[in-house]
This record gives structure tokens, sequence and C-alpha cells, in this order.
């Protein structure tokens, strides 16, 4: 029977491990260090009993069951149909994974290695079987957040770029296609532009680290976990996204002059765009209808927080208490 090979038993493969469990595959995981060989089965059995409510329906012991460890690379790899690289963010390293991986794996297996910002074409270039090879990125941890960046290298197949895609919706992932490599492909980008801006208001004085946090748990946050940024702005104005840029635009623009940019950015080749885009999800007339699922699901994810805030506000009392 083929299985799921992981090289590297780290936070990332332990995690691409009970992702592929879960979905009933068997795996075998090769890690290098003796500590990560020792505790791994334990961590994905730590990670898999808090994450039962994602497949509540498969016992934890089940997806234990179907993970063995492989005591070399090549009795991990060797018969696999998919192989997951999960290694330090190294391209020698991976270079190296990938040539010996390349020798063994069968022919037909697709190649997928976790880089967060290292072009596959960086260290598969000299393979015989490059073609098979591509980056599954995904967010961390996998077994919880969802979205994985599939990014092929310039020669890899397109047949395997679609089996990565069905793979992943197969094991309940979702993946997204990033045309071509960039360094830190697009979900670090968009997550470090962010993270910059937030770095500037704090280093000018302009916001405490807490309140631009707050920011975002209690502002974006709560509209993102139903909807991205382009989904959400297309809800606040009557006339969908052309509508809000059209009112609004000029304040990207600013920014973008800020960091820069020589020419307006927000122009209405991109509205139109965005605006085919959102209409293809949902039609004007139906905006009315969206605005309220999207209240009503950030109001019960607003009641969700209190009990869980309560729960953990009970669980530290109880645990003075008994310090007591």
């Amino acid at each position: 029977m083929s299985h799921i090979a992981i090289v590297g038993g780290g936070i990332i493969g332990s995690s691409w491990a009970l992702v592929f469990a879960r979905a009933g595959f068997s795996i075998r995981v090769f890690a290098r260090h003796a500590q990560v060989r020792e505790t791994l089965l334990e961590r994905v059995r730590h990670a898999a009993e808090r994450a039962r409510a994602i497949a509540p329906g498969v016992a934890v012991d089940d997806i234990i069951s179907r993970i063995a460890i492989s005591a070399t690379l090549e009795d991990a790899v060797r018969g696999a149909t998919w192989v997951q690289e999960s290694l330090e963010e190294n391209r020698d390293v991976k270079a190296a994974a990938f040539a010996e991986i390349d020798a063994v794996a069968s022919p037909n297996a697709l190649l997928a290695s976790s880089t967060s910002s290292i072009g596959a074409s960086l260290f598969t270039r000299d393979l015989a079987g490059r073609a098979r090879c591509l980056v599954a990125h995904p967010a961390t941890p996998p077994h919880l957040i969802p979205v994985v960046e599939i990014v092929p290298a310039p020669w890899t197949l397109t047949d395997v770029i679609d089996r990565a895609f069905a793979m992943m919706r197969t094991v309940g992932q979702v993946p997204v296609l990033v045309q071509r490599e960039q360094p830190g492909f697009v979900l670090n980008r968009l997550q470090g532009a962010l993270l910059l801006e937030m770095f500037k208001v704090i280093n000018e004085g302009l916001m405490t680290p807490g309140d631009v946090d707050l920011l975002i748990k209690d502002g974006f946050g709560l509209r993102w976990a139903f909807l991205g940024p382009l989904e959400g702005i297309d809800l606040n104005a009557p006339g969908g996204i052309a509508d809000y840029l059209e009112r609004y635009g000029f304040m990207f623009d600013q920014l973008a002059r800020e960091h820069g940019a020589a020419g307006v950015v927000v122009t209405s080749e991109l509205i139109d765009i965005l605006h085919t885009a959102m209409r293809a999800r949902v039609l004007l007339e139906s905006l009315p209808e969206r605005v309220d699922w999207r209240d009503r699901n950030i109001s019960e994810l607003r009641q969700l927080r209190r009990a869980a805030g309560a729960e953990i506000l009970g669980r530290v009392v109880h645990r003075a208490v008994e310090f007591r």
C-alpha cells in the first residue's frame, strides 16, 4: 500500500503528519535527530487531542496508529506517492535532501517542500525528476490552519500542480496557486506588510504594541475569520468593492506614495478586475443578504470568544485556589 513520506519531524513536519494521518493516509516520518524521533508521536497525539473539533469522527488512536517513524530517509521515501520535506529554512540543506529524495523516490511520486521563502527552482534545478517538484507552503500549523501556497518551479509540470491541488483538498487543506516564484511567496509578504506597518507606528510612538494588536484582534480579525480583506470591503459600500474604491481608493494611493510608489495603484483596471471577481462570487443585489450573514457570524464569534475567555478565567481561578 502506498504511503505519505514526511522528511523532518519538527513543528511543521509533525503537523503535516497529523494532516495526512487524520485524512486516513499511512505516514512514514524521517527525522535526523533522536530527540525529535522520540517525541514525535506524543507531540502529534497532543496536537490531535486539541484539534478534535476539526475531525470529531476520527479517533486520536487511529491517527497515531497510521504514523510510523523510519530509521532512514530512504525507508521513509521509497514507495511513497507524496513526499513532504519540512527541514530547516536553508537552501543547501534542502538541495541535499531533495537530491537524495529524488534518487530513491518512486518515479510518479510528487516531491513537495514546506519552505516559506525559497523557490523550488533554487534547490531542484539539477535533479532528474525536477518536473515533479514544487513548494507546498503551509500556514503554521497546517493541522489547524488549512491554507497552503502551491508554488511551482518554472519546470514543474501542470499535471503535478493539478495533483498537488487534488491532494491538498483530499486531506482537508485549502490550496492557493502562486503563479510564479518570488521571495516569501505571497502569504508571508502579506503578513510582512502588515507587521512592517505595525512596527512603524510603534517606533513612531503613534500607538502601543498592545493597542496595535487590539486593532487586529478586536477589529479586522473578527471580520477576517469569515471574509478575506477584499470580500470584507466589498460589503462596506452599497455598490460593492467598486463603489468602495471609488469612495476611498485615494487612501490607498496616498499610502502607496508614502512607500515610494510613483503612480496610482487603485487604477480603473484594478477596480474592474476586483469588481468582476467579487460579482462572480456574490451578485450585487445579494449583498444585503451577505452583510446579514457576516453580521450573524461575527456576533456568534464574539459570543464564542466570551465563553472561551470565561472558561480560561475559570481554569486560572481554579488553579490559583488549588495552589493556595
